[in-house]
């Protein structure tokens, strides 16, 4: 289990350099269904495998980030789909046949672990009205509005993940003060603002253009 951060890093290049060296862990639902999965590897393919792990925003970041990193590709992988298409069913499950859950890093702290849950609450509802508005209109690009709005506060679920006492701080001021801004309130705890670290992290990992674009709060 990694170390938890109870105190905040100097300026953004670390906390970048923090969470790129940090596990990104998964839903307990997501580890259950992969594994499951595993024992069928055969008679699976990229779009079963997607349908089981598409909800989950921390598995989605954590597929994207590695293909984004580690993958010499010309054009952008997406969608999740995309992704296990190029890595292929036998190396994905290689790659991932041992997650880290989010029940294993906060399982004694249960107001951290409600709050991380919460964030995952709001992912699935924004990636949800996400789908709809995008097929209702026709977008070609549904799935990855719908992958733009799952991911889009991802950066606060790992602060939960892997500074929960830092999370937890926010979350009161906010609390103490209805008129405090979520950017101030990270500002004034964490020295930066989680937008900043999401969108460095996205590029650090080399997620899609189209993602990173989709996902700046500067440029809505």
């Amino acid at each position: 289990t990694p170390q938890r951060l109870h105190a905040p890093l100097p300026n953004l290049a670390a906390w970048v350099a923090h969470f790129r060296a940090a596990p990104i862990p998964v839903m307990v639902g997501t580890a259950a269904a992969i594994g499951e999965l595993i024992d069928h590897e055969d008679a699976v393919d990229a779009h079963t495998i997607a349908e089981s792990i598409g909800a989950d925003p921390l598995m989605t970041l954590k597929l994207l980030s590695h293909v984004g990193t580690v993958s010499r590709r010309e054009t952008d992988v997406e969608t999740v789909t995309a992704a296990l298409v190029l890595m292929g069913v036998g190396p994905f499950f290689r790659t991932f046949s041992s997650l880290l859950t989010i029940e294993d890093l906060l399982g004694d702290m249960p107001e951290a672990l409600a709050g991380a849950r919460a964030v995952i609450g709001r992912a699935h509802r924004a990636a949800h009205f996400a789908l709809g508005f995008a097929a209702q209109r026709g977008d070609p690009d549904a799935a990855v509005l719908h992958e733009a709005a799952l991911l889009h506060d991802f950066a606060e679920l790992l602060l939960w993940c892997h500074a929960p006492g830092l999370a937890q701080e926010i979350a009161r001021r906010q609390e103490a003060d209805a008129t405090l801004r979520s950017a101030d309130a990270q500002q004034a705890v964490l020295g930066i603002d989680l937008a900043d670290l999401q969108q460095a992290l996205m590029k650090a990992w080399r997620l899609p253009a189209l993602l990173i674009r989709l996902g700046d709060d500067h440029h809505a």
